[in-house]
């Protein structure tokens, strides 16, 4: 956990993470119609990505291979990272932001998303006083999951 306590950030979830799916093990849903795209994992991992159609410039303008859950195969050009809010408004996940730590990457961490009910579950087993409160932000009212310690510690 790292809580954030000497800045205004919310709490983060850390989690070790053996294997960490790669996008070809990704099935995304979405469209250009509704500008998002999502995909979830068996183990929780999530991915998601904003993007309408055309040249975009997020992520420098790198292009994204991805296959739809109805197997059809797309390039997302230059897609936005978006936030877990405005897919868990849109009824995605929930979803939530983590620091995934692998044993390739265990100093930094890398960032990444994950199903809410997965979190809660890691959460359960292995942090005592932790829990995952809804907490709505944003003039969008976007819903966010974030640690938060219940012994008021």
């Amino acid at each position: 956990m790292d809580w954030k306590e000497d800045v205004l950030n919310d709490p983060r979830l850390h989690l070790t993470a053996e294997d960490i799916p790669t996008r070809d093990e990704l099935r995304f849903e979405g469209s250009k119609e509704t500008g998002l795209w999502y995909a979830e994992h068996e183990s929780g991992y999530a991915e998601y990505f904003a993007w309408d159609g055309g040249q975009q410039d997020g992520y420098a303008g790198r292009h994204f291979d991805i296959e739809t859950v109805d197997g059809e195969q797309i390039t997302l050009k230059g897609p936005w990272s978006s936030r877990a809010g405005v897919f868990n408004k849109r009824d995605y996940g929930p979803v939530m932001d983590v620091i995934y730590e692998s044993p390739e990457n265990h100093v930094t961490g890398t960032g990444g998303s994950i199903t809410v009910e997965r979190a809660s579950e890691a959460v359960d087993e292995y942090l005592e006083d932790v829990e995952l409160e809804k907490t709505i932000k944003f003039e969008s009212e976007e819903p966010y999951y974030v640690p938060t310690k219940t012994s008021g510690f």
